[in-house]
């Protein structure tokens, strides 16, 4: 299959300055404007022009990580120098994934945890692309699920450059956001504890079993 010329949209660029001036970042936009091939151009440019030397780790759920990115990645004539490895199947495969030698590799969500115990230390990702980062939305610094829990043991310790991708970043409500946004900043911006992030602002209505409502 030939390769597609690639014609940016107008807002590629403000999405591209974006990622190159902020480390640890997001990109919202809807579902069809283009946040993987955008990323993809980053990632190009990351590894190519800037020479980052260590590999790019893509989240995302099974069909996204499985399909879309390497497909994305070949679909593009700007792109013939990035490579994205899926590291799907079963054990197996996935360490034989690991082991090949490519820029970007991309695993769905539920793999999280079997991948941060199998690569031990040290982690080998300079940069992670959290794709429907609303994934990770249920994070808690003391509970919350196991996926994000051991995300979080490296996102700040080992990982240089973070980007969260997402068309519905609170689709349930505003309260999603602290948990997406606390892999970029350890809580900088929203508090330090979910709960900090409810009760600055959020206000309790009686007879709701939590804050509800903004301030």
């Amino acid at each position: 299959m030939s390769r597609r010329l690639y014609v940016p949209r107008p807002y590629a660029d403000l999405a591209m300055t974006h990622l190159g001036n902020v480390q640890r970042g997001a990109v919202f936009a809807k579902p069809g404007m283009g946040k993987t091939t955008i990323t993809l151009t980053f990632l190009d440019f990351l590894h190519n022009t800037w020479g980052e030397d260590r590999p790019t780790l893509v989240l995302a759920p099974l069909r996204v990580a499985r399909d879309t990115w390497a497909n994305d990645a070949k679909k593009w004539a700007h792109l013939t120098g990035i490579d994205v490895v899926p590291v799907v199947g079963d054990r197996a495969q996935r360490e034989a994934a690991l082991r090949r030698d490519a820029p970007v590799f991309a695993i769905n969500y539920d793999n999280l945890v079997w991948l941060c115990e199998h690569l031990g230390k040290p982690w080998p990702f300079a940069t992670v692309v959290a794709d429907e980062s609303t994934k990770l939305k249920g994070f808690r610094l003391r509970q919350g699920g196991v996926r994000a829990q051991a995300l979080a043991k490296i996102a700040h310790t080992n990982v240089e450059r973070w980007i969260n991708l997402t068309g519905t970043p609170a689709s349930n409500g505003l309260q999603d956001l602290w948990g997406q946004t606390w892999f970029l900043d350890e809580g900088l911006r929203l508090g330090r504890t979910f709960g900090a992030f409810q009760q600055r602002w959020f206000q309790s209505v009686p007879g709701a079993d939590n804050y509800s409502q903004i301030q």
